[in-house]
């Protein structure tokens, strides 16, 4: 159980996937599967910490949307490029 590693280090709470762990008390605590993000009562974002104990669980949402918006970004900019090109070789 993630409540066995409370009042430890974030590093020891964080060696188990399903852990989430929590600045404001310093406790290790169930990542809540049911819901995607942890619920401001259990822990506020800005002091949640998950996967990485250096980068608060904020800025990870933050950094994932950037990138997945990048890449969706990406992507429609080389199909429309690829079927400008056809059209302009015909």
């Amino acid at each position: 159980a993630c409540s066995a590693f409370s009042q430890k280090s974030c590093e020891e709470c964080l060696k188990n996937v399903s852990c989430l762990w929590c600045y404001t008390n310093n406790t290790c605590i169930d990542y809540p599967v049911r819901s995607i993000f942890p619920s401001s009562s259990l822990c506020s974002l800005s002091n949640a910490r998950w996967g990485v104990c250096w980068i608060n669980f904020e800025a990870l949402i933050i950094a994932l949307a950037v990138v997945a918006g990048l890449i969706l970004v990406s992507i429609t900019v080389c199909c429309c490029y690829c079927c400008y090109c056809r059209r302009r070789s015909r």
